[in-house]
């Protein structure tokens, strides 16, 4: 699911703030979001499973929980212009059409503020019949 989620955003983020084919780590005790600002990066997605629906004769309905995390940092003092356009852009990418066998998609974010910059830590989750 990542890669659908990297191809939606690549072709609809095209202000200032971009997309990263990297994967979100720590180079030299910094995290690789800090020292490229206004870039989205992606985690690797991670799969749960879950019960979705129990049964009495212990044939429960599953459920795989898949989730992306994802990174982007901008400068507080200086607000992108179209920083509002991105996260809008952001959340509309669950909804991507590639992304077709989840009956429930979700998006979510926090931000934190350190210094002079804010991170947008985002979370997507798909949920699909196991």
């Amino acid at each position: 699911m990542r890669a659908e989620l990297l191809a939606y955003l690549t072709a609809n983020l095209t202000g200032t703030i971009k997309v990263s084919q990297e994967l979100p780590f720590k180079e030299s005790g910094a995290s690789l979001n800090t020292k490229n600002m206004r870039r989205v990066y992606l985690d690797e997605s991670t799969v749960e499973q879950a019960e979705l629906v129990p049964t009495l004769d212990d044939t429960d309905i599953n459920q795989n929980i898949t989730t992306v995390r994802g990174y982007l940092t901008v400068d507080a003092k200086n607000r992108n212009a179209d920083l509002n356009t991105a996260l809008s852009t952001l959340a509309n990418a669950k909804s991507v059409a590639t992304i077709s066998n989840a009956f429930r998609k979700e998006f979510d974010y926090t931000t934190t503020i350190d210094a002079d910059r804010i991170t947008y830590e985002f979370e997507y989750r798909f949920h699909t019949l196991a």
